[in-house]
């Protein structure tokens, strides 16, 4: 069974969002995201692409969508559309964070929000909270992944 995540994006304009299917949980998407997905341009590029497959450190380029040996050779994303050609799979644009929450729950059944804004990543565990931080709020992500448990 996959573990479902929203990642979205919050900008002048509301929140922009997309959906990924494998991986969620923060020790895989979390860390992916921390580590390669700092800069404001790769997460646009990310949501530009919309729905994901999978996550990965790279974007990369076009490939078949079940050729799992380039995909993790090149350890690139795997989108809906630009590597299956399913349509109606682009981000969704949100008016704000509650309609994000609305958005994860609803569309995507996530078990995990994450989400850019001023410049950091900032998560949301959909169902269980966090051993680190308080139930039901956005927590930065930094501290969720590295900070011990209290």
């Amino acid at each position: 069974m996959a573990t479902r995540a929203t990642i979205a994006k919050l900008d002048d304009n509301g929140v922009k969002a997309i959906y990924l299917h494998s991986d969620g949980y923060l020790e895989h998407t979390g860390k992916i995201l921390d580590k390669h997905y700092q800069d404001k341009d790769k997460v646009d590029e990310l949501l530009a692409h919309g729905d994901v497959s999978m996550l990965d450190e790279n974007i990369g380029v076009k490939i078949d969508f079940n050729d799992y040996k380039i995909r993790n050779a090149n350890k690139q994303c795997k989108f809906y559309n630009r590597d299956r050609g399913e349509k109606n799979k682009q981000a969704t644009q949100l008016k704000d964070e509650n309609e994000l929450i609305e958005f994860a729950n609803k569309k995507c059944d996530a078990e995990y929000i994450y989400m850019f804004a001023y410049g950091s990543w900032y998560v949301y565990d959909v169902y269980n909270g966090s051993a680190y931080n308080e139930l039901n709020q956005f927590n930065e992500l930094e501290e969720v992944l590295y900070v011990p448990i209290r």
